[in-house]
């Protein structure tokens, strides 16, 4: 993806001013309500055990986000063995949903469908430019991005990762363009590479192995975001746009991160996976400190046997 063009001058705001419209509620929300998108979803997840399993309990986070910018028409999950299914929001304002299974079995299927609206929040004629740097220390006083400055369960900021970020800042004292091209160093500078990691590999692990998938690619960037005291996210969900085939992350589970931009619209959505700026083609499902927040499925069973499969089956395409 192309460099965006760089803050004028017209983009500037004080720091005064940019205090006074979050005190008094408003921002500059951008949008493209014209790019609009229609996807259908099926997620499936298959756990085979070699021996029965029994007592089973999960949490599966499977459902869309609803926001402005995305809504969700149709939304279906079955469970097999059939369960009574409970449903919450987390503390992140996740939508989980947590079942039971006593009985002994084999096999348990979560399948998820969806049908989901998605426009643009993003303009691309207007990146949210304006946010200076210098207004970053106010974040830590607003109590919805605190918890995404600090350490979570992947991330960590050490000295060789705030070097890093210090490098890809370069001379940028715009928030949104610093947080590009962090972007775009963790893209050119890592490597994609199927199986060099696994689930519970840290930020600091990955940044170290300079290589990894999506995951890795999300947790590296909000580490060294957070270095620089930019408040930033982890995000889960899907990505499909067939005009770009060579898009990473495709029909598959996705992860990008999301960035604070203190007085220009709040979250905006940056894929260092594929160096894009987040656009309609992306359908998020969890917002979280990392991906211990976000996990799709995650439960504990008794028994199961020493051989056990998991087989994770997404389909994305265009809803007509």
């Amino acid at each position: 993806m192309p460099t965006p063009p760089s803050p004028s001058n017209s983009d500037a705001s004080s720091l005064a001013e940019i205090l006074a419209a979050v005190e008094q509620g408003e921002s500059i929300v951008h949008g493209s309500p014209d790019r609009q998108q229609i996807f259908r979803i099926f997620h499936r997840t298959v756990y085979t055990y070699g021996e029965k399993a029994r007592r089973s309990t999960n949490e599966v986070r499977l459902t869309p986000k609803e926001n402005p910018w995305q809504k969700v028409t149709f939304f279906l999950l079955t469970i097999r063995p059939a369960t009574h299914v409970k449903q919450f929001r987390d503390l992140h304002g996740n939508n989980v949903h947590h079942f039971e299974i006593t009985e002994n079995h084999s096999r348990l299927v979560i399948e998820a469908q969806s049908i989901v609206r998605k426009t643009c929040k993003v303009d691309f004629e207007a990146f949210p430019y304006g946010s200076p740097m210098d207004a970053l220390r106010e974040c830590r006083r607003i109590d919805h991005c605190h918890e995404f400055l600090e350490p979570s369960h992947f991330i960590e900021v050490t000295p060789d990762i705030w070097r890093a970020a210090v490098d890809a800042r370069g001379l940028s004292e715009d928030v949104f363009q610093t947080a590009y091209n962090i972007m775009t160093f963790v893209y050119k500078r890592f490597g994609y590479v199927p199986g060099a990691t696994h689930v519970g590999t840290s930020a600091m692990e990955a940044f170290k192995a300079k290589s990894g998938v999506c995951q890795d690619f999300a947790h590296v960037m909000i580490a060294m975001c957070r270095a620089l005291g930019i408040p930033a996210r982890y995000v889960s969900g899907y990505l499909f746009d067939p005009a770009h085939d060579d898009l990473r992350g495709t029909q598959a589970s996705h992860a990008w991160v999301e960035i604070f931009v203190l007085g220009r619209g709040g979250w905006f959505g940056l894929d260092p996976t594929n160096n894009k700026v987040v656009d309609e083609h992306y359908v998020s499902v969890a917002t979280g400190r990392d991906y211990n927040d976000v996990s799709p499925a995650r439960g504990t069973f008794f028994g199961g046997g020493a051989h056990r499969t998991l087989d994770v089956t997404v389909s994305v395409d265009r809803a007509e």
